[in-house]
């Protein structure tokens, strides 16, 4: 049994326990020390699926196709390895800062700027995925890490060590626990199964139908949706309606809820089509169509109806933030 009291030793490994940061259904999150002292978060398989193969092979197969990629908008793997008492685990950076759903739930809706700016590092994350071959499957807020720049760029010591370096928006893509794998080198992974969150499920996985690309960059379109206006498209409790709303309502605009540049508009409602061949066809297309939304309209955003919002701006004004949004976006 792994003890999880501080300062605990990990059995089997160089790595000590000093606490929980994180828990799912499958699997928990610690932070550890390595050997020398540094840092780590570790992802260990939850004791109750000790016996489930299924379940620690995903754990497994996650880390293998993670430790082979190297993008600044994705999690990285440096290591994969198995406890004494037979438990998979991962070890991954330590980073600082809080998961999108966090942000959300306590200050409500991004300025559209920043929502914008963050869809797109995640966009850039998916894309340097889809060309390996994995699809996430659970792109949802609570699975974009929004960590401080100099940490995810430079590590957790240059951080410490640094006080009053600003902080920055850079997105981490985080659990990749149900992707589906097409890689050499890797075994297939299930592709259609319905996995994943029914809030933020396309259509195709509803219908266990094949996924691919397309399929992450529906869920962009419901990320982005929620960000810039504080509810999803379907602003149901039920799982069952929500699925059945994925299936046959079509999404409403941006536009009918708050202003937002036209093409900005046009980028979410065509991420969230129905029809996987009328969406963006690749992430990169996506973000490239965002990127040129913000200079459009400077992204400022006012309730469509009136209120207390600022105005619309004038024709012809840029925002400045465009190119920093792309530059983030490597």
């Amino acid at each position: 049994m792994v003890q999880k009291k501080d300062g605990q030793p990990l059995p089997g490994t160089s790595y000590r326990v000093l606490r929980r940061i994180g828990a799912g259904s499958c699997s928990e999150v610690f932070e550890v020390t390595g050997r020398r002292g540094q840092l780590r978060a570790l992802k260990l398989l939850r004791a109750m699926h000790e016996g489930s193969s299924e379940i620690g092979a995903r754990l497994v197969q996650e880390g293998r196709a993670l430790s082979a990629l190297n993008h600044p908008h994705i999690v990285k793997v440096e290591e994969v390895g198995v406890t004494s008492d037979g438990r998979p685990f991962l070890v991954m950076p330590r980073l600082f800062g809080e998961t999108m759903r966090e942000r959300l739930d306590a200050r409500g809706p991004l300025a559209t700027p920043t929502a914008v700016h963050i869809a797109i590092q995640v966009l850039g994350g998916l894309a340097a995925t889809h060309r390996a071959g994995i699809v996430h499957r659970d792109i949802k807020p609570a699975n974009v890490f929004l960590a401080q720049a100099s940490c995810a760029e430079q590590g957790v010591a240059d951080l410490e060590s640094a006080p009053g370096v600003p902080e920055a928006e850079h997105a981490v893509l985080i659990d990749f626990g149900i992707a589906k794998v097409s890689r050499e080198g890797l075994e297939p992974s299930t592709g259609s199964n319905v996995l994943g969150t029914p809030r933020y499920l396309s259509p195709e996985q509803i219908r266990g139908e094949e996924v691919d690309a397309r399929t992450d960059v529906y869920a962009v379109g419901l990320l982005l949706f929620e960000a810039i206006t504080g509810r999803g498209p379907f602003p149901v409790v039920d799982s069952m309606a929500v699925m059945r709303a994925h299936l046959n309502t079509p999404a409403p605009r941006l536009r009918s809820l708050l202003w937002v540049p036209p093409a900005l508009d046009h980028a979410v409602a065509r991420a969230l089509e129905k029809d996987p061949g009328l969406r963006w066809q690749t992430a990169d297309a996506m973000a490239a169509a965002l990127a040129e939304a913000l200079g459009e309209g400077g992204g400022r955003e006012t309730p469509a109806h009136g209120g207390a919002g600022r105005a619309a701006p004038p024709d012809g004004e840029r925002s400045a933030r465009a190119h920093l949004a792309v530059g983030e976006a490597r």
